[in-house]
């Protein structure tokens, strides 16, 4: 279904579409993942749903999901000024909230281990939250190498709103800006952001590497070649490897071991395990490492 209005002298098409869902299906749990990390201006995530802005080729627009648990449906609206992107935001949305992932192995293999059936509610792990713009995410993940999740999306904000992409005057209050693309994040002054110099040398070299095509932000391929050609760049280490590869491409079988979240949902008695250790004992989640993760966050409270 769709219907065309004007938003601010330009015709806007609005598109609706029910994404059907296999119960159970914890809409909140996902829509609370994403709003510790909704970037300021670009993203919103409220009590009932989550929207944020894009750009997809030419097309400009937004979209808002919102859950109807009586009907096994997300609701998802989107409004932009072409009709042809909606299939390709239905496809990203459908990877933001997990739908099409078959649970029944995860959940079984999550279920029997001790320290990930503490993260699992009503029998079944966390979905895993893609993200709906790789290269985003990408600088999302640099930003937040060793700090917190509230200090990287505060830094995240800053950066869509230096780049100053701003929406028209009809998108809804709290959807100002379009996150930059690549090419216009390089050309983008990062001084008096907050970011340490070191790091905004890392952003751009990355950002490089995406454009010259020498780290590819696709989910066909290996992950052993994104991890090496990724791990290859002055500043990027094993965590921001499997954390992009996670979240980034949906690599389900990424697992962040240096993560603190992951650490402290292994530690027993007081007792912290090595990086060794934390891989040794990783190794019988395969290939669903990236769920394990999900499942230690949940349990820690930092999902």
């Amino acid at each position: 279904m769709n219907e065309a209005f004007p938003i601010a002298g330009i015709s806007k098409d609005r598109h609706f579409h029910r994404l059907k869902y296999k119960k159970p299906f914890h809409f909140n749990q996902v829509l609370s993942f994403l709003k510790r990390r909704a970037m300021a201006g670009v993203e919103m995530a409220t009590e009932t749903g989550y929207s944020r802005t894009f750009r997809v080729e030419d097309t400009t627009g937004f979209f808002t999901v919102t859950d109807s648990p009586d009907q096994s449906v997300l609701e998802l609206k989107i409004t932009c000024d072409d009709i042809k992107c909606h299939m390709e935001i239905v496809n990203r949305v459908r990877k933001v909230f997990d739908l099409d992932t078959d649970f029944s192995l995860i959940n079984e293999k999550c279920a029997k281990d001790e320290f990930l059936s503490k993260g699992m509610v009503e029998g079944h792990v966390p979905r895993l939250p893609a993200a709906f713009d790789p290269f985003e995410f990408v600088v999302r993940a640099i930003l937040g190498q060793q700090i917190s999740v509230q200090a990287a999306t505060t830094l995240a904000s800053r950066v869509a709103a230096r780049a100053g992409l701003k929406s028209d005057g009809g998108y809804p209050s709290g959807l100002e800006y379009f996150f930059p693309n690549p090419t216009e994040f390089l050309h983008l002054d990062l001084d008096g952001l907050g970011i340490p110099r070191t790091k905004q040398t890392t952003l751009k070299t990355v950002t490089h590497a995406i454009l010259d095509q020498r780290v590819k932000l696709t989910s066909h391929q290996s992950f052993e070649t994104f991890r090496e050609n990724f791990l290859a760049l002055k500043g990027i280490g094993e965590w921001t490897v499997h954390y992009v590869a996670m979240r980034g491409l949906r690599m389900i079988d990424s697992f962040p071991a240096s993560d603190l979240g992951v650490i402290k949902a292994l530690t027993k008695d007081g007792t912290v395990p090595s990086k060794k250790k934390i891989m040794d004992m990783a190794e019988k989640w395969r290939p669903y490492r990236a769920y394990a993760a999900l499942c230690l966050w949940n349990n820690q409270g930092t999902g």
